[in-house]
């Protein structure tokens, strides 16, 4: 279980804390015989902090993955580092730990910088116009096959070794085919059985 001791004084972090709470009850009591129009202006400021703050905590959970801090205290689950450090359910850890994962900066093993795995929805989520759910939906969706399919080149790659006829058993159950008018196919490359396949559907 982690601690976060309040008590450390002369401390940027304590500073920002102590500001933080200040300014959230300053906002709490501008709620007192607030005006409709004002109340509305204190959700909408809310949503924007909240947002910050999302982007901020995603940041950090990027930092302390690459690090590997919570594998040093003994997690072998980033979700569950947060749910004993933040009281979070699962899907709310999982939603900021797919987030850092997809729109931060990464770091190779050699220490090369690296973009973020989703450089456009990074961009929209620094921006603000875009939140963690959103997030974790693009990333799932662009996980998903139909975008894998999409990605797939037309060309075998440079190692492929065709020659070989790939004979395949296709799910009419109408018994083998053999594919033809078109190059010759591969059956120890990937992309060959996979795109031979979809070809003589």
């Amino acid at each position: 279980m982690f601690e976060y001791d309040e008590g450390v004084s002369d401390s940027p972090l304590t500073t920002a804390h102590r500001l933080l709470v200040e300014a959230i009850d300053a906002l709490s009591a501008a709620t007192d015989g607030a005006t409709d129009d004002d109340l509305l202006s204190v959700l909408t400021l809310c949503g924007g902090t909240s947002r910050r703050l999302d982007r901020l905590t995603v940041a950090t959970v990027a930092s302390l993955e690459r690090r590997g801090t919570f594998a040093e205290r003994g997690y072998t689950s980033t979700p569950a580092a947060l749910g004993d450090l933040l009281g979070w359910e699962r899907f709310e850890a999982r939603h900021r730990v797919v987030a850092a994962e997809q729109v931060c900066p990464r770091v190779s093993l050699d220490g090369t910088a690296l973009p973020a795995k989703l450089p456009a929805t990074a961009a929209v989520f620094a921006a603000g116009h875009t939140g963690l759910r959103h997030v974790a939906v693009i990333a799932r969706v662009l996980a998903g096959p139909a975008a894998q399919r999409r990605r797939r080149p037309s060309t075998p790659p440079p190692n492929c070794k065709p020659g070989v006829p790939l004979w395949w058993r296709p799910l009419t159950r109408t018994g083998p085919s053999l594919m033809t008018g078109r190059p010759p196919w591969s059956t120890n490359c990937t992309w060959c059985v996979t795109v031979g396949r979809r070809a003589a559907r």
